[in-house]
């Protein structure tokens, strides 16, 4: 199953080189597409070192640490297309818990005060209004739980006898073992932050 890595470097090479100018084509499209995962990366990489910013890493530090850190996780994937085909699976669908977890913040802090204080600032060229708050507290969590239980449910019809396992390279069960490692992982390292923040106050005063 070459899935989408099949579509771009067999299936599209295989469609240019029927055109006229093929390989011009075929040059033109890798270099896009090469543009595209460069920008995608340092975009990933800025925000991960602003992270490390944010509790007081220096940048010249933090930028290699996190560089780092990618090319490291990031050779299981490279070295198996397995692996790789598992993550994008995983991680694709955890967008959706990444993005519920986001909006279900919004609403505890309160989602009017997110909107005024984030959104409509006066350097923000687009003006968001009362709806807003109406699709945070109520779409989205629907839109959330709708789109969860439909992947779900998809998840169990394209393979009856293995969604349970957590080991199978497409599977609801390897989706909830891994969101729940790293959930669990997450929320002994918030705690851990937690008291190290709290710690420093209590020096600080």
């Amino acid at each position: 199953d070459a899935g989408n890595q099949g579509l771009t470097f067999i299936v599209i090479p295989q469609l240019f080189d029927k055109l006229p100018g093929s390989r011009l084509l075929s040059s033109l499209f890798f270099l896009g597409l090469f543009f595209a995962a460069i920008s995608s990366l340092i975009s990933m990489l800025e925000l991960s070192t602003r992270t490390f910013m944010d509790f007081g890493v220096q940048r010249k530090k933090a930028l290699p640490i996190v560089a780092a850190m990618t090319a490291v996780l990031g050779i299981p994937s490279a070295v198996s297309m397995k692996f790789f085909n598992n993550q994008d699976w995983v991680w694709g669908l955890g967008l959706i818990i990444s993005g519920s977890f986001f909006a279900f913040a919004i609403i505890k802090t309160g989602v009017e005060n997110f909107r005024v204080k984030y959104l409509d600032i006066p350097n923000n060229d687009l003006s968001v209004g009362i709806w807003y708050n109406w699709v945070m507290k109520f779409v989205i969590p629907v839109e959330a739980i709708v789109m969860l239980v439909w992947w779900f449910y998809q998840s169990v019809l394209w393979d009856p006898a293995s969604w349970w396992r957590p080991f199978h390279q497409y599977s609801l069960g390897t989706c909830l073992v891994q969101w729940a490692g790293l959930i669990i992982v997450l929320l002994i390292f918030n705690s851990m932050i937690y008291k190290w923040i709290a710690r420093e106050n209590e020096t600080n005063a």
